[in-house]
């Protein structure tokens, strides 16, 4: 008797570069077919870790964002922040590298903006300053407070 072949199973950096692989490409045709790509990516694996959960939200609200579907834009804005903390718990050094360039945060300020929730997106522009996100959250926060 042979014996049977091992599964072999991908840890969650592996699952994320070959995520983050395919987005790249599919992004190349523009940001419908990243949406695409993304949305059968959540559809296909059901059992995907969550601090990758992360990272494909994060990317989906930015596509979702690019071509006006709304209520794929709110729900992945609100995955990512579900995930947020798995990401950093799971996958350490991809999501400091990821952090300068988190997309949740700007796309809830606009999403936010547009919806006159100017409290609300004041709010995340706080939060994302307060994370250390970067300069850009601190003037968004100051334009807000303006706005208001």
């Amino acid at each position: 008797m042979s014996r049977r072949p091992e599964i072999l199973h991908k840890k969650p950096p592996e699952i994320l570069a070959d995520l983050l692989d395919g987005h790249r490409e599919a992004a190349l045709n523009g940001p419908l077919h990243a949406r695409k790509y993304l949305e059968r990516s959540i559809d296909k694996h059901h059992s995907m870790p969550n601090g990758v959960k992360f990272f494909i939200y994060d990317l989906l609200a930015e596509a979702a964002a690019q071509t006006d579907a709304t209520d794929t834009r709110d729900e992945a804005v609100r995955q990512a922040f579900t995930y947020l903390p798995f990401a950093a718990e799971d996958l350490p050094r991809q999501h400091k590298e990821w952090l300068p360039t988190i997309r949740c945060y700007l796309v809830a300020i606009d999403a936010a903006l547009d919806e006159g929730q100017f409290e609300e997106a004041l709010r995340l522009a706080e939060e994302a300053e307060a994370a250390g996100l970067g300069k850009v959250y601190t003037q968004k926060a100051e334009s807000i407070r303006w706005m208001m």
